[in-house]
């Protein structure tokens, strides 16, 4: 999977579950690193995102076409903290769901230690071990990926957000981190691709021994695990983002604004 240049929120390694609400109950059935120096603390890779990039944007677009009246700044703070408020909403909504997640998280590590405790009464050693290494590096191995991803697109986004005049060793440390982050991807897509060949061999080795239900447990136990691991990442990633839009929206206001602004959300708590 090629890395996304244009990317907002994580790239997804594998399809995940529908974000909207569901119960909680269970559903059945370093390598390649490019010598670099570290990025200053005032890079646009940690000072700004994609959110704050496109507000700038957009103020600098009005600010060059325009001359911008007393009146219209005030009407224009007014839709801003209108704008604000409907996020909050959303973010409130999606901390419910978070929450409804980790619950299916938990339930399906029990069917997962369910399968466990069949693997240690049936299986030999060696296959036990097998079994653990290759739920553990799911884990690990979905989480790496993501991680990655994740900050591909931050390193995007502070190129695309850097101005034309910006600092020429600055432009090609960015660059060299995304150029180490595109091989780091692609080795830990081939990771993956590994945990494929090695969940059919555990297949092979648990079909031997569990039966069909149980079988079928297992089956849907890695399967969930892979999807809600994923869209954990993602829900976190949209929290993350919606939050960096409050911050810049807030940022651009006039001080009476974010004053009101702060008392409204507080009046929300």
């Amino acid at each position: 999977m090629a890395p996304n240049p244009t990317c907002v929120f994580v790239s997804r390694p594998f399809s995940p579950v529908e974000t909207s609400a569901r119960s909680p109950c269970r559903r059945r059935r370093k390598r390649n690193r490019s010598r670099q120096e570290n990025l200053p603390v005032t890079s646009a890779y940690y000072m700004t995102s994609v959110s704050k990039r496109k507000i700038v944007s957009l103020a600098e677009q009005k600010l060059a076409s325009e001359e911008i009246s007393h009146e219209s700044m005030q009407t224009l703070d007014h839709k801003k903290v209108e704008l604000v408020m409907r996020i909050k909403s959303k973010l409130d909504g999606l901390q419910n769901i978070k929450h409804l997640l980790d619950a299916e998280l938990q339930d399906n590590e029990v069917l997962g230690k369910q399968t466990y405790n069949l693997v240690t009464k049936l299986c030999t050693a060696r296959e036990q071990e097998k079994y653990s290494f290759f739920v553990h590096d799911v884990d690990n191995i979905i989480n790496l990926t993501l991680s990655i991803s994740s900050r591909l697109c931050r390193v995007e986004n502070a190129i695309q957000m850097l101005p034309s005049d910006a600092d020429e060793h600055e432009k090609e440390l960015l660059y060299l981190k995304k150029v180490s982050l595109i091989a780091q991807y692609k080795d830990a897509n081939q990771l993956m691709q590994n945990i494929r060949r090695r969940q059919e061999n555990v297949s092979k080795i648990l079909a031997g021994y569990l039966h069909k239900e149980q079988f079928a447990d297992f089956e849907h136990y890695i399967k969930m695990k892979i999807a809600l691991i994923t869209e954990r990442r993602e829900l976190d990633d949209k929290v993350r983002l919606g939050e960096e839009q409050i911050q810049a929206l807030k940022e651009s206001l006039a001080e009476e604004a974010q004053i009101n602004l702060d008392k409204a959300l507080d009046a929300e708590k």
